[in-house]
């Protein structure tokens, strides 16, 4: 069993020998009250490419202090982490499978292993109020830190610091205020926020980790640099999406559909930008895997709303509420199921690669000569490939119809794929490099194409329960309207398909 809070706090840097400031009056601190000094030992653990460390994850396994255990510390800030708490256990060297758990998106699937062991001989202040309740506490921290990998220096890494903690539960406001008065008493005695971040951080100084060397962005005014900032956004919101359904919580199936596309679109319409290799290729076609998993999620979440509801309310008054719940039943299933197919996705080492090449590209960027370009020359050559492509497929959806409708759907879906990525694609630079009626009638082509994807598979799970429902003696009148409905949308959406078709 595991326990969170918030933490909030600031460490500053004082030398050897220094005095603490005088803390009276600072922040509402009116009293203090000095306790002993104590030792606390912690070893600090992390995969080999040190993952947890690159994700601003902090895992330790702490003997000594009142909150002896391990801990894993995820910061939202430079001063406000949230810590979560885990038993100690008897044996030093295995890590507890409840915390592996809880790293499971950090983490991706390595396991960990120790990376620095960092000892501390700390002395506590309780900083009170005038009514003597705990506002704060200030550790004042001896450090010896000694790295655990096989290039690590013989002799440890020595310091000394402050940290200043608020107490649990205290209002963010308060807690700033506390350290922005602390910050004035500090720098009087020559201190100030500390160089670095965290101890493990100082700990790790000079570790030989993949995912601790960056390199810089691109030039500013290239189509590399777009390209950066797009990934780094789209990577961000994967990873928050991506936590969200492996445990379970409310994951916008949308927000990851789109994603997921997003990712797909730059990596394939601007190959060129990227350094040639397998790792890479393969990525890519990771990233067409989860776009495909995540869409029929998303269209899912999308039937439960709107398959059992008519377009207008004349024909919603004809269906009745057995219906309705009956296919909206059937819908959740659907729904569940296609999560499941997404979380599994989300345990593949093909998403694991994916996660390493987006890590490389935002972090550690090498850009070709042909993204270092001028962004509108990029998008003429995104432009001569994409257009003819996009074209040639609207065209196989919206030509003579095919002899049956699985073809029609699966044409449709291969025009509304290509048109959405060719979209997203070209948003990564904008009307700026593409021209802009080009970009927007790309836009028209795949919000029509949308409307006819989701209409089509409403209709085919609209007859599909409708078969059931007979196969049981059912009233099958309601699914008849729906159905109907579902067919008029998408002849306009076909006829609006043919429309865009002509402006591309």
């Amino acid at each position: 069993m595991s326990d969170t809070h918030l933490e909030i706090e600031r460490t500053y840097d004082l030398p050897d020998g220094g005095d603490l400031p005088d803390l009276i009056g600072a922040g509402g601190v009116m009293q203090v009250e000095h306790e002993d000094p104590f030792e606390l030992d912690a070893t600090y653990w992390d995969t080999e490419r040190y993952d947890l460390v690159a994700a601003h994850v902090t895992v330790r396994r702490r003997t000594g202090g009142h909150d002896a255990g391990w801990h894993i510390k995820r910061a939202a800030s430079d001063t406000v982490r949230h810590e979560q708490h885990f038993p100690l256990t008897d044996d030093a060297d295995a890590v507890p499978d409840e915390l592996l758990a809880a790293l499971s998106t950090e983490r991706r699937g390595r396991d960990l292993q120790p990376v620095v062991r960092i000892t501390t001989t700390r002395t506590v202040t309780r900083l009170l109020d005038e009514d003597g309740d705990q506002v704060g506490e200030l550790a004042d921290d001896h450090v010896s830190a000694q790295r655990l990998d096989a290039d690590a220096p013989a002799d440890p890494t020595t310091w000394r610091e402050i940290e200043v903690e608020a107490v649990a539960d205290v209002d963010e406001q308060v807690a700033d205020a506390l350290f922005t008065a602390l910050d004035g008493r500090f720098a009087a005695v020559g201190a100030g926020p500390a160089a670095v971040a965290s101890k493990l951080a100082r700990g790790l100084a000079g570790a030989p980790a993949p995912r601790l060397q960056t390199a810089e962005k691109p030039a500013k005014g290239t189509a590399a640099r777009a390209l950066h900032k797009r990934l780094r956004k789209l990577r961000s919101t994967l990873l928050g999406q991506e936590a969200l359904l492996r445990s379970g919580g409310a994951a916008d199936l949308r927000e990851t559909a789109e994603t997921a596309l997003g990712i797909a679109a730059v990596l394939g319409s601007y190959r060129p930008a990227f350094p040639a290799g397998d790792e890479l290729d393969r990525a890519a076609a990771a990233a067409d895997a989860l776009a495909v998993v995540t869409a029929r999620a998303a269209l899912t979440e999308y039937l439960i709303a709107r398959l059992p509801r008519a377009s207008t309310p004349a024909q919603d008054a004809l269906v009745d509420a057995a219906t309705r719940e009956r296919i909206a039943g059937a819908s959740r299933e659907q729904r569940d199921d296609a999560v499941a197919a997404v979380v599994a996705f989300l345990g593949e080492p093909d998403f694991t690669a994916l996660l390493d090449a987006l890590d490389d590209a935002v972090e550690r960027p090498a850009p070709t000569d042909w993204a270092l370009r001028d962004p509108k020359r990029v998008a003429q050559d995104v432009s001569a490939i994409e257009k003819p492509r996009v074209r040639d497929l609207v065209r196989a959806a919206v030509g003579d119809d095919p002899a049956d409708e699985a073809g029609d759907r699966a044409a449709t879906e291969r025009a509304w794929d290509a048109t959405l990525r060719t979209r997203m694609a070209m948003d990564v630079l904008r009307d700026d490099a593409f021209p802009h009626a080009l970009w927007k009638r790309i836009g028209t082509a795949a919000d029509v194409l949308t409307e006819r994807v989701r209409s089509l598979h409403a209709l085919e799970q609209l007859r599909a329960a409708a078969a059931l429902a007979a196969e049981d003696g059912e009233e099958t009148f309601g699914y008849g309207v729906l159905a109907g409905d579902r067919v008029r949308l998408a002849e306009e959406s076909y006829d609006e398909a043919v429309h865009a078709l002509t402006r591309i």
